[in-house]
């Protein structure tokens, strides 16, 4: 009977998605204190590696980089891949202590920087320090741009160093594979910095931490959902009202938490990331997040129901970004940007001249908008404008060469 069970837990959940702890870099341990940073390669791995203590905002070790000939940059491609995916609404925190500034004689803003391969963006904080001027902890918002506006927050703000598109930034904080620090400020090599506790983390105390019940059913191939916050608070004081529950169920449709559980079923397949948002007055405080997905069974018909417990808290669950990378070699055209908020570009390859059928699908299944053009061969891109589309999960199938290929959309406002 296990073995029957465990079977059926695998064809419904194929691509459910398992804890992972938030990435935090304390540089504490007695082996490896580095973990999985490293010199970047040749040639901007120029950069010797200490370690020192204590931190005086923890009294931790923490760590010790020294610049020198050329570009010295120091990386994590294991820990902070995807951070839009798995921590959207949380902050990624450093500490951070300048030592020797090889002369540069100024006061020097701390920063960090993110790529994904393609694009870099930096993070830079507003304090500024002086050698010896002591340590400072700052906290850079993982966001998406705001109306062509890049996110920011009192201790600093985000600057995309490769194109001047909003969209490419939401796309590289979607698809982060890279988090790099350097000890470089000038031409010269005496530069010493410290780093420690480069960890994603709540911006503030944050009560919207909760528990996902879901049920997947074989009979109609639908999952029913229960969302209850962990510690809601219920009660304020009079004149402060308390915090209210916005649940976004990653659907194109959100509701309000009611007490002391919020019911929503999923009718079509799919991967769904779902948020919930603390609001206090007419201000967002803080926001979880938990992605799943579920398949069609291809069991026979017979109702069949499993309940899987996804609890968010500082523990966030690892989205499915490795399937869908798979996912995304298997097809026959590209979405860029993905996600998007005006536009999209089709990208696709074609070996003889014909007409090429676009379709964007919403959750329900439900066309939406629809697109033809005739394409000469070779490559060849379609444009399409999204502007009067809700934000949300999409479905882009393309009919060409004779043959349908579908791609997901993330449509973000």
């Amino acid at each position: 009977m296990e073995r029957i069970y465990s079977l059926v837990i695998y064809l419904l959940l194929g691509c459910l998605a398992f804890n992972a702890q938030s990435p935090c870099s304390d540089f504490n341990a007695s082996s490896n204190p580095a973990g999985n940073w490293a010199p970047s390669p040749a040639p901007n791995g120029n950069v010797s590696v200490n370690f020192g203590s204590p931190n005086a905002l923890d009294g931790s070790q923490h760590l010790i980089l020294g610049d020198k000939s050329g570009g010295s940059w120091y990386q994590n491609t294991t820990d902070f891949r995807d951070l839009g995916k798995r921590f959207l609404g949380q902050c990624l925190y450093f500490d951070f202590y300048l030592k020797n500034d090889s002369g540069f004689g100024q006061p020097y803003h701390p920063f960090i920087i993110i790529s994904n391969g393609v694009h870099y963006a930096t993070f830079t904080a507003n304090v500024t320090v002086t050698p010896g001027s002591g340590w400072v902890r700052i906290k850079a918002p993982i966001q998406f741009s705001s109306g062509g506006v890049l996110p920011s927050n009192s201790d600093g703000s985000w600057a995309l160093n490769t194109s001047s598109n909003p969209a490419d930034f939401d796309n590289l904080m979607m698809t982060s594979t890279t988090l790099i620090i350097t000890p470089d400020i000038t031409t010269t090599q005496q530069e010493i910095v410290f780093f420690d506790n480069i960890c994603v983390k709540p911006c503030t105390d944050c009560t919207a931490d909760f528990n996902l019940d879901i049920s997947f059913n074989t009979l109609n191939n639908t999952a029913n959902a229960n969302l209850t916050i962990i510690n809601p608070i219920l009660f304020s004081t009079p004149g402060s009202p308390g915090p209210t529950y916005v649940i976004d169920w990653g659907d194109g449709t959100s509701s309000n938490f009611i007490y002391p559980t919020t019911p929503h079923t999923y009718s079509t397949a799919g991967t769904y990331t779902v948020c919930v948002t603390e609001n206090e007055g007419k201000f967002s405080k803080c926001r979880r997040c938990f992605t799943f997905c579920y398949r069609p069974s291809n069991l026979p018909s017979k109702e069949i129901t499993t309940t899987v417990k996804a609890k968010s808290s500082i523990s966030e669950l690892e989205a499915i970004a490795k399937a869908e990378r798979q996912a995304d070699k298997q097809n026959d055209f590209s979405i860029v940007p993905n996600p998007a908020k005006s536009y999209i570009e089709i990208s696709t390859i074609q070996d003889a001249r014909e007409t090429v059928y676009v379709r964007i699908i919403d959750t329900s299944g439900k066309t939406v908008l629809e697109k033809n053009e005739n394409l000469d061969t070779g490559h060849q891109s379609i444009k399409i404008n999204i502007e009067k589309m809700n934000q949300g999960n999409y479905i882009v199938e393309l009919k060409s060469n004779g043959k349908i290929s579908s791609q997901k959309l993330i449509i973000s406002k």
